[in-house]
């Protein structure tokens, strides 16, 4: 999983060679927008300034969805983050939050282990919704549960900040470490709350099978997905055994958000906007959705080299639904949202346990939510 200085070269070589610099990146990204197209970074070459620049980039993957000659300007930024790390040519002071976080995160205090007799499937919830939503993530269990008593549940961090920051050595250790101890208790397919999760857990747990619990909960409902593309607005599903629009709204129509980590993982997408309107909310889609979403400034921790990325990017998201609800998959999307617009999480509409007012919560807070469901009766 590491990168050499020859794969950054290479890469580097190969944008400024096929990039024709036309520009579509560009117009929706601040990043690019700086430091000019894909192809113009990387004629550049490996240098300090060049390698450093990167970590101004969201990762969020917007470029590659709009790139008409179909490159990955991303998987070459994420290469000059590894190699900058690598090199270390980066202050980690910035990112100590979130380093910090992470670690915590993966702590034996704060981990656990749920395997019930012949499980073979775990929940995943990721880190964010335990801290700000544990009650969701009950609720989302006990629907788990109720479809089948054996699945577990596994609380724990697959280190994505590492992965994003470029600190390949520490993400290996922390992932390593989370991939053998469930292969060790004979689990194979993991569900996950987080995109973030999902992406990661994909991209780097070829022993895994890896679905979004969103998508295994519509097939769990019996509910069938309609339409084509990202949404349908005003669809709707077959009868459920969800309560109808938990949340109420007058009137019930709410903006998807879909985070970035998910921009291309179409059946997520489908599943959230079924779900949402199978409890009985019309979907109104924005400009910005499906593979073309926007980062709401959370990603790659931008704002630890540029602040004021997360108010500027979530007011950009904010303006684009004209005041209507937001509802989004993403715990970290939903804390960056709600002070400028009202944002639910998904899990809050099947679950009942939140609001379109819920605003984020303090770090300690957070902490204490994830120490009780730690050491909660969920079974």
């Amino acid at each position: 999983m590491g990168q050499g200085s020859e794969k950054v070269e290479t890469l580097l070589a190969a944008m400024a060679h096929d990039c024709t610099s036309c520009g579509e990146c560009v117009r929706p990204c601040a990043f690019l927008q700086q430091q000019g197209t894909p192809a113009q970074i990387a004629r550049q070459g490996v240098t300090p300034a060049v390698l450093l620049s990167a970590y101004g980039c969201s990762l969020c993957g917007l470029c590659d969805a709009v790139c008409p000659e179909l490159l990955s300007p991303s998987s070459m930024f994420l290469a000059m983050r590894q190699q900058a790390a690598s090199r270390k040519l980066f202050d980690l002071k910035p990112y100590q939050p979130w380093l910090t976080y992470e670690k915590l995160g993966s702590h034996p205090f704060f981990r656990r282990d749920l395997i019930p007799v012949g499980c073979t499937t775990v929940f995943f919830p990721g880190c964010s919704l335990p801290g700000t939503r544990p009650e969701a993530v009950r609720g989302l269990y006990r629907l788990l549960q109720q479809q089948d008593t054996t699945i577990g549940l596994v609380l724990d961090c697959c280190g994505k900040i590492s992965h994003d920051l470029g600190l390949t050595d520490c993400f290996e250790m922390i992932f390593m470490k989370l991939a053998h101890r469930l292969q060790a208790k004979g689990i194979t397919r993991i569900l996950t709350a987080c995109p973030g999760c999902s992406k990661i857990l994909r991209k780097h747990g070829s022993a895994f099978e890896v679905t979004s619990v969103y998508e295994e909960l519509l097939e769990g409902q019996g509910l069938k997905e309609q339409g084509q593309g990202s949404g349908v607005k005003g669809q709707k599903t077959e009868a459920t055994d969800l309560a109808p629009c938990p949340l109420p709204l007058d009137p019930a129509v709410v903006v998807i958000h879909d985070p970035c980590p998910a921009r291309f993982d179409h059946a997520q997408q489908q599943a959230v906007r079924t779900l949402t309107t199978a409890v009985g909310y019309t979907i109104k889609e924005i400009p910005s959705h499906g593979a073309t979403t926007r980062c709401c400034g959370q990603g790659g921790m931008v704002e630890g080299c540029v602040p004021g990325t997360v108010k500027k990017e979530s007011r950009l998201i904010a303006a684009e639904t004209g005041g209507s609800p937001v509802v989004s998959s993403c715990g970290a999307c939903c804390e960056t949202l709600a002070p400028t617009t009202p944002t639910a999480h998904i899990a809050d509409l099947l679950t009942d346990t939140g609001s379109f007012t819920t605003q984020p919560i303090s770090s300690p807070k957070r902490w204490l939510n994830r120490l009780k469901l730690r050491f909660s009766r969920l079974s």
